[in-house]
């Protein structure tokens, strides 16, 4: 399960704009919870090839992955070394390595001066495409996924406000009001507090979609 180690509500919504403006998306992205957590499945495609589905079976065990290509992984490492080269995704496959690397710490598994050397490792390149990496991104890509096609959904007739110091709580709100600047100013006078911004701006940035 991916564990990131500071929530964005911003980033996550860059992250899925930026991996499908690189002609990446998640297709048949399923969730159900279960008593365990939650059971779900999700292929990532690149154009109208199919790359690899990462599944959860919700029972609290770790996720597995299918490749669809006859030559397994390695056929496809350069479609995934693409989309590992993609900045918000470098940066969610760091932010998993390093908590990662934290935990080994902490359990003292590896030793200050490996810790550091490792630690240096990872912030100074770009992440490989092994296993793990690939089925933590798609984990957070489904997550984040879920959470842009709800937002990108609610603006396109309410106004999604994020005020100062929310976006790393996970708070956001919507007013049900056209984006209009009146309206904008209008949320302003209601509420009175500093706004961040405003989500409705996110997904008109260079004509992108999270669709």
């Amino acid at each position: 399960m991916f564990q990131p180690e500071r929530h964005s509500l911003k980033n996550d919504i860059a992250l899925v704009l930026a991996v499908a403006a690189a002609g990446f998306k998640l297709a048949n992205c399923r969730s159900v919870g279960t008593d365990d957590g939650a059971c779900w499945h999700a292929t990532l495609v690149h154009g109208r090839t199919k790359i690899v589905t990462v599944s959860d079976g919700g029972y609290g065990g770790g996720t597995e992955s299918e490749y669809h290509s006859a030559g397994g992984k390695t056929s496809v490492t350069a479609d995934l070394e693409k989309l590992f080269a993609i900045p918000e995704v470098t940066a969610v496959v760091r932010g998993h390595l390093l908590y990662s690397l934290d935990l080994k710490q902490e359990f003292d598994k590896v030793s200050d001066v490996d810790y550091a050397d490792a630690k240096a490792a990872i912030e100074n390149s770009i992440p490989a495409p092994t296993d793990e990496s690939v089925e933590a991104l798609i984990d957070k890509l489904a997550q984040a996924t879920r959470f842009a096609d709800k937002i990108k959904r609610a603006t396109k007739t309410k106004l999604v406000v994020v005020f100062e110091g929310g976006d790393a709580k996970g708070e956001y709100y919507s007013y049900a009001a056209p984006d209009t600047p009146a309206n904008r100013a209008g949320v302003q006078r209601l509420d009175n507090r500093p706004i961040a911004y405003f989500m409705n701006d996110l997904f008109a940035s260079n004509g992108r979609s999270a669709a």
